[in-house]
């Protein structure tokens, strides 16, 4: 029952697992028009190919912590230039070496960048889809997803020369037949597809159903990443549809594609600096501090400890063992641990009556509500299987329903009393002037925790063998926040009736213990 990769399996043709790991080969392209500069709706400088090669080089750099059995890169970037061996980095050069030489080739210049980079004649694109085909052919891997992306602006890549543009559809229709899927991305909105990447895509059967277009380093991370199908973990368990019936059951896979970073954020620490531990303790070893009551009508009130818990259910097999049917039973955000996938095994003989508990769940708006069990002893915990259509392939989303004492409303929620107030017009006035003070342009990335970022910093530099890098506090820009609100805020202390705090003042300490013995 333990983790394994995805490989292929003894007929693969008859394979119904959509979900691959992925390699990906980016192509950057060396045209000119990838080295102007322009200005974009904010009025700042842009410079295609440098924001393509600082995109690579954060996914590559977000990869260094991703949980993996191996060392090597998950895409490769090559150039599309006269030069067929211009290659960046292979997919299975060593993951360390590639982030040191994007991280080099970033902090490059750009008029570095155009008289290393730039090419100077037209492409033989047939030439180059024929050398990404056989890049794909060289990797060394059993099973795999092969998509090609190319970032370009140049939306006319053959000049209107038909002999090229034959070759060129002639090579690109053996990209389908080979699983290469073929994605375009262009970093300016005057890319016209209709010159020559219409035709070409309409040689697919499923050919993109929207133009992409990415006009800076981040729009670009936020494309290449969704396109990044990392490598996932499956468990093959069974589902047992038939309650204290275990010789029946349907075998399927659980699909994680979550990965936790290697670097985990500690919240304890030992003040000698020895390692903690995460220890489990034994069932059994708590069984006569913890007790039970079970109140039934026939036999009263029946006591058990936490050994006994773990009994009662000890007899259920490994698998999802189904309860019954009912309607969803937690709201969507409602999440208390990492919710996974359930697929169909590609050996499972009897795959209709798979599709047909979930053909059912969706046609009447229900869930299937099931007790999992992956290991001995093992918690009961009771989870909803959420039928879903993803990837052409039907699949249930496996949540965890949460118990009462984990399922708590905020305390300000509970309280039923009305709020005798009424606001003015010029405490509204008030107010909504300090909301439009605060906004700002909302990013994620600009909130982190500033202990596990320097603990990242400092194994990066170790690894890379790099200086360590800076750590941006978010929380630095307060002083001047605090300027920019203070006479709005000392308004709103007026208007509202607010002590303020002096600024400077400490807090008294209190009467413990510990200033009893500094008096004596």
């Amino acid at each position: 029952m333990n983790d394994f990769e995805a490989e292929p399996e003894e007929n693969e043709e008859t394979t119904t697992i959509n979900f691959k790991p992925s390699f990906v080969l980016i192509a950057i392209d060396t045209h000119p028009c990838m080295f102007k500069v322009s200005i974009d709706s904010e009025g700042n400088d842009t410079h295609p190919f440098k924001e393509a090669i600082m995109a690579c080089y954060e996914i590559a750099d977000s990869l260094i912590f991703a949980t993996s059995r191996s060392n090597y890169n998950q895409f490769g970037i090559l150039f599309v230039n006269e030069d067929q061996k211009a290659n960046l980095i292979e997919v299975e050069d060593n993951m360390l070496e590639s982030i040191k030489k994007l991280k080099e080739v970033s902090n490059k210049s750009l008029n570095e960048l155009r008289v290393a980079y730039e090419r100077t004649v037209d492409v033989d694109l047939a030439a180059f889809f024929l050398l990404c085909r056989k890049k794909f052919k060289g990797i060394k891997a059993a099973y795999y997803k092969r998509t090609l992306i190319i970032i370009t602006n140049d939306d006319n890549p053959l000049k209107g020369d038909s002999q090229k543009k034959f070759a060129a559809l002639n090579e690109a229709k053996t990209f389908e037949p080979c699983d290469i899927t073929l994605e375009l991305i262009s970093m300016t909105s005057n890319f016209d597809y209709k010159i020559f990447y219409n035709e070409l895509f309409h040689l697919y059967s499923k050919p993109p159903t929207s133009e992409a277009i990415c006009k800076d380093k981040e729009g670009l991370v936020d494309k290449l990443s969704n396109l990044l199908i990392y490598r996932y973990t499956k468990i093959r368990y069974k589902l047992f549809p038939f309650k204290n019936d275990y010789d029946r059951f349907l075998k399927v896979m659980k699909v994680n594609f979550i990965r936790e970073a290697k670097l985990y954020n500690t919240s304890k620490a030992t003040r000698d600096g020895r390692i903690v531990i995460k220890a489990k303790q034994d069932p059994g070893a708590r069984s006569q501090e913890q007790k039970y009551k079970l109140f039934t009508s026939t036999l009263g009130c029946i006591e058990f400890d936490l050994q006994d818990k773990y009994d009662i259910y000890s007899k259920l097999p490994l698998g999802i063992h189904l309860q019954y049917i009912s309607d969803r039973q937690t709201n969507i955000g409602v999440v208390i641990d990492q919710v996974s996938l359930i697929v169909l095994d590609p050996k499972e003989e009897l795959q209709d009556y798979f599709e047909q508990f979930w053909q059912y769940c969706v046609e009447n708006n229900k869930v299937l509500i099931c007790i999992k069990k992956y290991r001995h002893p093992f918690e009961i915990r009771y989870v909803e299987l959420i039928p879903k259509y993803a990837n052409e392939q039907k699949l249930f989303v496996i949540k965890d329903i949460p118990f009462c004492e984990e399922y708590l409303l905020p305390k300000c929620l509970n309280d039923t009393k009305p709020l005798a107030f009424t606001a003015s017009k010029e405490q509204k006035i008030v107010v909504n002037s300090l909301i439009q003070e605060l906004k700002w342009k909302y990013d994620p990335k600009m909130f982190n925790n500033m202990s596990y970022s320097k603990k990242k910093a400092y194994v990066k530099s170790k690894l890379l063998d790099l200086p360590e890098e800076d750590v941006e506090d978010p929380t630095s820009n307060i002083t001047e926040m605090n300027e920019v609100i203070e006479s709005i805020a000392t308004r709103i202390e007026e208007l509202f009736g607010f002590t303020a705090i002096p600024r400077g003042e400490k807090r008294k300490a209190g009467g413990g213990a510990a200033s009893k013995r500094g008096k004596k």
